[in-house]
């Protein structure tokens, strides 16, 4: 107690020095006793006093209630207000500066006692809370994640530097509207758009869904998480969003399932891919009453390219057959590379087998023709098994195989032509 610095500010002489004997019984220091609101804000800034003890109605341009709010402002001092009057107006008028109590005069020793004690102590709690706030306010500010905060009606009281980007909308913009108005998420599966009420909350967002952040024209993947806040006897005082942007994972997915069915060198479909759309081809065409096509192909002498030039250079190669192969071939059929030089072909829905043969006679001539590789001419033909759905096979794998088949019998035929299965 003893080392509490009080200031008293009381235009009335008699009153202030009885209120500085009290003060002084009590074992607190009194820095100094004034009677004016303009000579308070100079003292303070002088003594700098743990709390005023501030008569409400001074004398002067400054009254007791502007020195007192001034004084809260700039210092965070507590205020104890000190008045002979009670009435609404004036109380009313001095909640300016967030008084910490009052004392109507005239009042007793242990009066003046519990109101300081009272001020120290609602203002250590303050000061407390507002330290946690502070906090609280850095550690929202500097997370990788937006947090968005509403009160019990839903309205929006809080939102962070990483919530008010992704959001593309100020704190200033939004404080005080419902949540739902601000915070509009679509579900990609329903395409169904939703402004996020307590409601939503508290039955529980969609899992394992895509859910997306509208902003203005912009759809944001956004990883959501929320829950609702309850005090002690379990009634709702407001809610939390915790929203992440998730569209460097997304890419990373939708890429990582690119090439999971796709070959990395040429972007076309891998054996997986290639399997999965011969199956469904296979099941067309036996609707239908047609007939489905598979081509395996070979670059010739690849391996002399590779050990000439290096594989990175056969890797051009590669790529280059592989966009040539596409140009040659209908949209509705499939290119896909097994690995090393080795390429198959889905010709879906064909009318003979002759037209098959066709389209693979047209891959040889075009493979006939050289690729421009680094200011080099390069030639590498191509030799073909052809494999017929239902002539040859009826089931994928033996289709495949029976084109494997075909393909060494045209190697075998010296390259650079087309051999169909044959028993």
């Amino acid at each position: 107690m003893k080392d509490k610095k009080l200031l008293i500010v009381e235009d009335e002489l008699l009153i202030s020095r009885h209120i500085e004997q009290m003060a002084q019984n009590l074992g607190y220091q009194v820095v100094e006793v004034t009677d004016s609101g303009e000579e308070a804000l100079n003292l303070v800034r002088e003594k700098s006093p743990d709390l005023v003890l501030m008569d409400i109605r001074l004398k002067g341009a400054v009254d007791g209630i502007e020195a007192a709010t001034r004084i809260w402002k700039q210092y965070s001092i507590p205020i104890v207000y000190l008045t002979a009057y009670a009435d609404e107006d004036t109380l009313k008028k001095a909640t300016s500066a967030e008084p910490f109590g009052y004392l109507i005069k005239p009042f007793e020793e242990k009066e003046l006692l519990v109101a300081i004690e009272m001020a120290f102590y609602k203002h250590q709690v303050e000061t407390r809370i507002k330290d946690q706030q502070r906090w609280l306010n850095a550690i929202l500010s500097s997370i990788a994640d937006g947090v968005l905060s509403t009160d019990h009606l839903g309205r929006v009281n809080f939102i962070n530097p990483i919530g008010e980007d992704l959001l593309g909308k100020r704190s200033s913009q939004i404080a005080r509207k419902n949540l739902e108005e601000v915070f509009l998420i679509q579900d990609e599966e329903t395409g169904k758009v939703t402004g996020i009420t307590k409601e939503i909350i508290s039955s529980g967002l969609p899992n394992n869904r895509n859910l997306y952040l509208l902003r203005r024209e912009d759809r944001i993947p956004v990883e959501l998480k929320a829950s609702l806040i309850k005090n002690e006897q379990n009634e709702i005082v407001g809610s939390v969003l915790i929203f992440r942007d998730i569209t460097l994972r997304k890419l990373q997915e939708e890429r990582l399932s690119y090439l999971a069915i796709h070959d990395s060198l040429t972007g076309l479909p891998n054996r997986l891919l290639f399997i999965d759309r011969l199956k469904m081809s296979l099941e067309q065409a036996k609707r239908k009453k047609l007939k489905v096509g598979v081509l395996m192909l070979d670059l010739d002498f690849f391996k002399t390219i590779n050990d000439t030039y290096g594989h990175s250079f056969g890797d051009l190669v590669l790529i280059k057959a592989a966009k040539r192969l596409s140009q040659l071939l209908r949209k509705s059929d499939t290119v896909a590379r097994f690995g090393g030089d080795e390429f198959m072909v889905l010709l879906g829905e064909l009318s003979s087998v002759s037209t098959g043969l066709q389209v693979a006679d047209r891959i040889v001539q075009a493979f006939n023709l050289p690729f421009s590789i680094e200011g080099r001419a390069i030639i590498s033909t191509a030799s073909i098994g052809l494999a017929i759905f239902p002539d040859d096979g009826e089931e994928t794998e033996g289709l495949i195989k029976k084109a494997d088949i075909a393909l060494y019998a045209a190697k075998e035929a010296g390259r650079n032509n087309v051999r169909q299965y044959s028993e």
